[in-house]
């Protein structure tokens, strides 16, 4: 009798890819590829956010100005409200079906609807339907920024060498600054040399219709990425570890009623070494299975293939609820120092240090650069042996320590010392955020690091939709 042969066992043809590995013209279109979908991520950010005063006349009715600024910053809130759920999908999709697919399905689901806004008809040519297709789009553009940001960064920190981990992570970053300098440059041009009549008809279209040009970029090099070697490996250990469970079964059946079920005795735990997931289960009797029990395995196989099933969520939550937590806060923190600089500031200078508005988008402008700048510097501190957690706490205890003093010197009015004190604001955002992806992709293994990643980082910047707004108002009128 001829015996069964199990099928291929992980560490027999691994199709590993690594930064290391990669030709180098692979490996800079891979990078480029991250780079220009998180660029157009956040040019659609900063471009919406800058024509606000234009698409509240566009899209909702001119009875009410307060109605209108509520209006679409309320549709702006609607895409931030769906990106919880965004991350939990491209989650599913990064740690299931990989790295390369979830980045792909992401960037085209941000991009396609940056460039239909930008055809959209208005509310004096479709009503109350115009608004409601804004919201739609927003929704879907909410749902792909949940899974775009967390998957590049997670794709960028496994593909690098352990020795520029940090680095080469931080470069979600620096396309992060990239894509919000673009935006700023583009909508002050289109501004710029555009009459205000003609920007209310065709001009406010111009920045959106011109992402066409990133996101076919972005998706021409996006396909068929080469994928990373931690996900090629834990995709491995999850069938090692379902086809173990698939023996012993059939061993369990060898020695009972026969009966044809598929249950799994214990689930996958990832303690030890994050890309080397062990089980729960103790160690497994592979069988000798014999033709006579060829018509009992192909049953049982065809049961258990039917249904298997990894659902990275249930995984995260049952074993790495305590690292989602850590990460809701450290990004709370970070993403906090980031918008209190590049979004809330700006609003705030307008309205108490009586900063023409035009003024504060240079402001926005030369801190964004510095930003930019510091990100990498940062990555490459860390690499060196600059710790990230000691950099961060220092990082914050300089920032806790300055946010009185920077209030009061606000209070002063000076153009010289608000711009001054943004820019370094922003510096210190930089370096928070060029270790991020460092810290945040250890807390996860590869089979749930998408979907940990990006749920906790989304809900972190979900927070941060409030808290500053609410910050700076409370303290300045508690202190004038």
């Amino acid at each position: 009798m001829q015996s069964y042969t199990p099928p291929a066992q992980p560490g027999e043809a691994k199709q590993v890819r690594s930064y290391a590995e990669l030709p180098q013209k692979r490996l800079v279109r891979a990078l480029l590829a991250v780079s220009f979908g998180t660029m157009l991520e956040w040019y659609d950010f900063t471009i919406y956010t800058q024509l606000a005063p234009v698409i509240s006349k566009v899209f909702f009715p001119e009875e009410n100005a307060a109605a209108q600024a509520m209006s679409v910053w309320g549709v702006f809130a609607v895409g931030f409200l769906a990106r919880p759920a965004g991350a939990l999908l491209f989650g599913h999709l990064g740690d299931t079906r990989g790295r390369g697919t979830c980045l792909l399905f992401s960037v085209l689901l941000m991009g396609v609807p940056t460039v239909i806004v930008g055809c959209l008809p208005t509310y004096a040519q479709a009503g109350i339907a115009a608004p409601i297709l804004l919201a739609l789009l927003r929704f879907i553009q909410g749902l792909a920024m949940g899974g775009e940001f967390g998957a590049a960064m997670v794709y960028l920190s496994e593909i690098a060498l352990p020795e520029y981990k940090a680095v080469t992570g931080s470069l979600g970053y620096v396309s992060l600054g990239v894509g919000v300098t673009v935006g700023i440059l583009v909508v002050a041009a289109v501004t710029g040399r555009t009459p205000a009549a003609a920007m209310m008809v065709w001009g406010w279209r111009v920045p959106f219709l011109l992402a066409i040009f990133t996101l076919v970029a972005a998706t021409i090099l996006r396909y068929n990425m080469p994928e990373s070697s931690e996900f090629l490996v834990s995709k491995e250990e999850i069938d090692e570890e379902f086809h173990k469970r698939l023996r012993q079964q059939m061993l369990t059946q060898q020695t009972s009623s026969k009966r044809l079920s598929f249950r799994g005795s214990g689930r996958l735990s990832f303690r030890g070494s994050a890309q080397h997931p062990q089980t729960t289960d103790a160690a497994v009797t592979v069988p000798t299975i014999t033709e006579d029990d060829s018509p009992l395995l192909k049953d049982l196989e065809a049961q258990a293939l039917a249904t298997k099933h990894y659902v990275p969520l249930v995984e995260l939550f049952r074993g790495y609820w305590r690292g989602i937590l850590v990460q809701i806060a450290y990004t709370a923190w970070v993403g906090a120092v980031f918008y209190w600089g590049n979004t809330w500031l700006p609003s705030f200078f307008v309205k108490h240090a009586g900063i023409p508005p035009q003024t504060t988008i240079w402001m926005v402008l030369t801190g964004i650069i510095a930003y930019t700048i510091t990100v990498p510097i940062g990555g490459i501190m860390s690499d060196r042996g600059v710790g990230p957690v000691t950099g961060t706490a220092v990082a914050a205890l300089i920032s806790g320590a300055t946010s009185v003093p920077f209030f009061l010197a606000f209070q002063t009015k000076s153009l010289v010392a608000c711009w001054l004190l943004q820019t370094v604001i922003l510096i210190f955002a930089g370096y928070a955020v060029s270790v991020t992806p460092k810290i945040c992709t250890a807390i996860y293994p590869a089979g749930v690091r998408i979907s940990g990643l990006n749920f906790a980082y989304n809900i972190g910047e979900c927070s941060n939709m409030v808290s500053p707004h609410l910050y700076l108002d409370v303290f300045y009128h508690t202190s004038t």
